[in-house]
């Protein structure tokens, strides 16, 4: 009998145990399950993920493409500077590249060329075989950090556009709306901004850019010296013409009084106040 009483004593305990076990797991549950997150609360969530990515990547592969920037700038001795300007044209048109910008006075060139930069080198030997070159200067710059860069900030800010978009979708309130069409709007500027960057640094990268300066120092020297002459007999002309008229108004200043004081002593001593005259009647 006793043996019994142990026996169900023993059941109970092990059913109020696996209640309370179960209870307290339904409890645990019950804690740890939370609602989802608010759009507003995910879409700052994403952001944060999106740019602690941007910051942490590296934006240059070993094995990428370098991106450089190649100018040059060419100073050209000619005797016929036409002559030279219409060679780099026939030239230019040969390896497909365009003027810039063109600026001409007499006896002078100054041209700006954009040219696809695999026939740069070539274009530039075509200049020395032909033409006396004063001086020749190439610069390149390295901008692929720069490049590679822009491009995944492109990339990642158009994975984060598209997510804010579906965002919008559950949207719970106009605040949230708001919010999102704000961050929306702020996020495709940024994007249309650094892919117009992109690709104003890929046609620079592209067309490398050429400054020529033709000009014949000789013919320029002499017509300046020309142009002194012309202009030291222009000031002689004036420093001459301004004298005489400089003597003639003198002159006419002091001409008019001394002429108006003689003619003033005539009229009372000959005149017809006569008081010479008329002196010497008297003492005649």
């Amino acid at each position: 009998m006793k043996k019994i009483i142990v026996i169900i004593i023993i059941i109970f305990s092990l059913l109020s145990c696996s209640k309370s076990g179960g209870s307290s797991n339904s409890n645990f549950s019950s804690i740890t399950s939370a609602p989802p997150p608010a759009p507003q609360a995910r879409m700052m969530q994403e952001e944060e993920t999106v740019s602690d990515y941007a910051e942490s990547s590296d934006s240059v592969n070993n094995n990428a493409e370098r991106k450089l920037i190649i100018s040059a700038d060419i100073r050209i001795n000619s005797k016929d500077v036409e002559k030279t300007y219409k060679s780099v044209e026939e030239k230019l048109k040969e390896y497909n590249g365009y003027f810039d910008n063109v600026e001409s006075s007499k006896n002078r060139y100054y041209l700006t060329i954009r040219i696809p930069k695999e026939n740069l080198f070539n274009f530039i030997s075509f200049i020395e075989q032909n033409e006396n070159i004063e001086n020749k200067n190439i610069n390149t710059q390295d901008v692929t950090e720069t490049y590679y860069d822009t491009e995944n900030r492109i990339k990642n800010r158009e994975v984060l556009l598209e997510k804010l978009r579906n965002y919008l979708r559950e949207a719970r309130n106009i605040d949230e709306i708001l919010k999102v069409e704000d961050r929306i709007n702020t996020l495709t500027y940024e994007i249309e901004t650094m892919k117009g960057n992109l690709k104003n640094l890929q046609s620079s990268i592209d067309y490398s850019k050429v400054t020529l300066n033709i000009s014949n120092p000789e013919a320029i020297k002499s017509n300046t010296n020309i142009y002194n002459k012309y202009l030291n007999l222009i000031s002689f002309l004036k420093e001459f013409f301004s004298g005489i008229i400089f003597f003639l108004i003198g002159f006419v200043a002091v001409a008019i009084p001394i002429t108006l004081v003689l003619a003033l002593f005539y009229y009372i001593c000959f005149g017809k106040i006569g008081l010479i005259k008329k002196l010497y009647r008297k003492i005649k």
